[in-house]
C-alpha cells in the first residue's frame, strides 16, 4: 500500500465510497473496522488530502455525500492491485481445493462475528 499514498484502512473507506457515495460515517467504520469517532477523523484527512469530496445531499440537510476525486479513484484502484498481488502469493502455496476450504471457513468466521 506505501505507493498508493493511503494505508490499508483508508484503501477499505475509499473502496466503499467508490461503491456507495452515500454510506453512512458507521458503515464506513465497519468497513475499515474503526470506531465512528475514528472515522470522522480519517474522513477529514482523506478529504485534506484530496482524495475524496464531501458536499450536503442537495435534498437531505443532514446527509452528507462523499464521493472519491480522481485521485482517490486512482489510490483505490492502486490499493485493490496491491490487495490483490498479496491475495496470490499469500495462497501461492495451497490447492485450489485449500483456497476454497479457506475461503468457507472465513467467511464462517465472519458470520459468527457479525452475530454478536
Amino acid at each position: 500500500m506505501a505507493g498508493t499514498g493511503v494505508f490499508a484502512s483508508q484503501n477499505a473507506v475509499l473502496l466503499a465510497i467508490g461503491d456507495n457515495p452515500r454510506i453512512s460515517n458507521a458503515s464506513l467504520a465497519r468497513a475499515a473496522f474503526v470506531t465512528p469517532q475514528s472515522m470522522q477523523g480519517m474522513l477529514v484527512t482523506l478529504e485534506r488530502d484530496g482524495f475524496i469530496v464531501r458536499t450536503p445531499h442537495p435534498e437531505h440537510g443532514r446527509i452528507i455525500m462523499t464521493e472519491l476525486t480522481e485521485k482517490g479513484t486512482a489510490a483505490a484502484q492502486a490499493g485493490t492491485i496491491a490487495a490483490e498481488a498479496v491475495e496470490r502469493q499469500m495462497l501461492a502455496g495451497l490447492t485450489s481445493d485449500e483456497v476454497k476450504l479457506l475461503g468457507d471457513l472465513l467467511q464462517r468466521c465472519a458470520d459468527a462475528l457479525e452475530g454478536s
